[in-house]
């Protein structure tokens, strides 16, 4: 093994890596998945963990492993990671910490020095900024291949992932033969560490949250069709106003998950496309997409039921054909107590303040853990600002976790 990564190494990583955006001088990182500048910046790593005497492969989807062989290499292996590609003028911490602090930790063993061989993996196309959904590659790896849901999705140049993955050296018959998926056995266990993305563990004054379950996505496009006619000449009670049509049903959404929200359920509309979007034009077409997210299923699904009954209102109250796509639907995840267990026990032995919570947010971890017993470590995010420029977590918040983690595989790894 090659020298340790020091920590003042581990945050001089997180600034070489922001220089692979495609933001240029601009505030912020943008790293969408399978881009340029995400192919370099994974090409960085591998080099680097390369250097640190790490034995790297990359599969057919562009996942990345890097693994540390233990002094029983045939056993299932103890896994972290997370993503480096991020959102349109995100942050450098969403995924980084995770990818970044399972480097540390495994940099910090030598070959043969643990019973199980630690692997690092760096997931693809975790944001679902580019295709519309999200956790691409953790999906492939957990089997979870939609082939028919996933060519109906294409980037802003109209290509599908299966498309992208020809285009960028990498091939997609082998992803939908499932190649790629990992056998039941190949992790004992799955940590990954991320920023909370939230305000909780700043408002409680903890170090580290323990994650227990992760909220999950269901995700609509919805198209709202009414005819575009002059603003000034169509009298009110002539119109299809498509754009009036959507607000209702925004505003429903809205409103049912407020009911919810003692479950932890939220709705939100974070993008609207208005035909011809002329200030004086009604508007004759409107394209807004849903995501509905939360831990309880029946919550979401009342939310959802909530919208489809609006959809209907909408639609008969302003003559407009709407029509309603599912983009994904996923199913709330509850992580492994036994990991957290061991993690708790780490933070007592350590005094590290610590708190059990649920991460709102959905991760790789979600799709790891249909196949592996995974869990969860959450540093704080400053205002708990995320998936924006102003994105910012402590180093000595990262440095803390690392460390954790560097522990907690320890622990999982000797088992």
């Amino acid at each position: 093994m090659s020298a340790k990564l020091t920590l003042s190494q581990l945050n001089a990583l997180f600034d070489h890596l922001s220089t692979f955006s495609t933001s240029n001088h601009e505030k912020g990182t943008t790293r969408l998945a399978y881009s340029q500048v995400d192919e370099q910046a994974h090409e960085y790593l591998i080099t680097k963990m390369k250097t640190l005497g790490l034995t790297v492969r990359q599969d057919a989807a562009g996942n990345v492993f890097a693994r540390l062989a233990g002094f029983e290499p045939q056993l299932p292996a103890v896994g972290t990671g997370s993503h480096i590609d991020t959102v349109p003028l995100g942050g450098n911490y969403d995924g980084v910490a995770g990818v970044l602090s399972g480097i540390y930790a495994l940099s910090q063993f030598e070959p043969g020095q643990l019973k199980r061989s630690l692997e690092v993996v760096i997931f693809r196309a975790e944001e679902s900024s580019r295709f519309g959904f999200s956790c691409i590659g953790s999906k492939i790896l957990a089997g979870q291949v939609d082939a028919e849901s996933w060519r109906k999705n294409k980037d802003s140049s109209n290509e599908d992932i299966f498309q992208v993955l020809d285009r960028t050296r990498y091939s997609s018959e082998a992803v939908l033969n499932q190649q790629c998926e990992l056998a039941n056995d190949y992790f004992a266990a799955f940590v990954e560490l991320h920023i909370e993305q939230g305000k909780c563990l700043e408002a409680a004054n903890k170090q580290i949250g323990i994650v227990t379950g992760i909220a999950a996505p269901i995700r609509f496009c919805v198209t709202v069709k009414g005819h575009a006619d002059h603003s000034g000449a169509t009298p009110m009670n002539q119109r299809q106003d498509a754009l009036v049509a959507s607000v209702a049903i925004i505003a429903d959404i809205h409103l049912a998950a407020c009911k919810e929200s003692c479950y932890g359920t939220v709705g939100t509309v974070g993008k609207l496309d208005v035909v011809p979007n002329s200030m004086n034009v009604i508007p004759g077409e409107v394209t807004f997409f849903v995501d509905i997210r939360g831990v309880e299923l029946d919550s979401m699904l009342r939310v959802e039921q909530s919208m489809q009954a609006a959809i209907q209102k909408a639609s008969f109250d302003t003559g407009t054909d709407i029509s309603v796509r599912n983009i994904s639907r996923e199913n709330p995840v509850k992580l492994d107590l036994n990991i957290a267990k061991t993690i708790e026990q780490i933070c007592l032995e350590k005094e590290i303040a610590y708190m059990t919570m649920l991460s709102g947010a959905g991760h790789d971890t979600m799709k790891m853990a249909s196949k592996f017993p995974s869990s969860m470590i959450f540093i704080p995010s400053v205002l708990g600002i995320s998936h924006h420029v102003d994105e910012f977590s402590q180093f000595e918040d990262i440095a803390l976790g690392a460390e954790l983690l560097k522990q907690t595989l320890a622990v999982l790894a000797s088992e």
